[in-house]
């Protein structure tokens, strides 16, 4: 059986699920948010549920996840990512991609910075909020813009729809920051790691020189595949890194 990311987070989950897989640091914020594996998968399917029986996407549609330009690796980016790739909707990062253009997006999601703009004709926009706890705006958003904290929590615990075709396409970047298009499997095939490898608890600064897959590489999948987990920090200096990761114990 061709290997998907959602299986493989199920199989770590049966073993290792009231463990963390994500520990998230924001130090610009004061933010610390941490999901067990069980957690993050609890997540992504409720996510999963609001794409399919609240927006009406189809498999096959692509997101345009503005999200991961704006907060690379925020934990409820991570989510998205994994939702997207449950339902068989390719990641699209940016506004035009090997035959994917932003027009052309089911989808659009974005964070609290956004201007909110009036979307075109058939495209859903969901606003994310950021907050810790996951938890919605404070102000009601404009007609016409979903808010990701609020609807989420109105889904099912579990999504049953069936798995991707592990040749579909997964993940979509725009030629202009770095081209990768990967389907499906090549999202587990083009790690660097096994399911064999160490399962490691490792930190993971976001490097903006590196493209976002690669990041998103290092802070999710890799994780995922050998059983481990990751504490990302964003915003910290060297000193309170290592101060962090004493204190998670990290290995690497």
């Amino acid at each position: 059986m061709t290997e998907l990311f959602n299986r493989l987070l199920a199989a770590r989950n049966r073993t290792a699920g009231a463990l963390p897989l994500i520990t998230y640091y924001d130090e610009d914020r004061g933010e610390r948010t941490e999901l067990s594996g069980t957690s993050y998968a609890n997540w992504v399917d409720k996510t999963a549920g609001l794409l399919v029986d609240e927006v009406l996407i189809e498999s096959g549609q692509p997101v345009r996840l503005d999200l991961a330009r704006s907060a690379p690796l925020h934990w409820v980016t991570l989510v998205w990512v994994a939702a997207c790739w449950r339902v068989g909707c390719p990641v699209l990062v940016g506004d035009a991609s090997a035959g994917f253009g932003g027009s052309d997006a089911a989808v659009v999601v974005v964070g609290p910075d956004s201007a909110f703009d009036q979307p075109a004709a058939g495209v859903e926009t969901i606003a994310c909020s950021l907050h810790p706890l996951g938890l919605g705006f404070t102000d009601p958003l404009p007609d016409g813009v979903i808010d990701y904290g609020i609807e989420v929590r109105a889904q099912p615990d579990s999504f049953r729809g069936p798995f991707p075709d592990p040749a579909a396409t997964a993940w979509i970047e725009d030629p202009g920051l770095h081209p990768t298009r990967l389907t499906q499997a090549e999202v587990i095939t083009s790690s660097p790691v096994s399911s064999s490898s160490p399962a490691r608890r490792t930190m993971i600064i976001p490097d903006p020189s590196e493209s976002l897959w690669t990041n998103l590489q290092r802070a999710l999948v890799n994780p995922v595949i050998t059983g481990g987990s990751v504490v990302i920090m964003v915003g910290a200096a060297p000193e309170r890194r290592a101060q962090v990761a004493d204190a998670e114990r990290v290995e690497s």
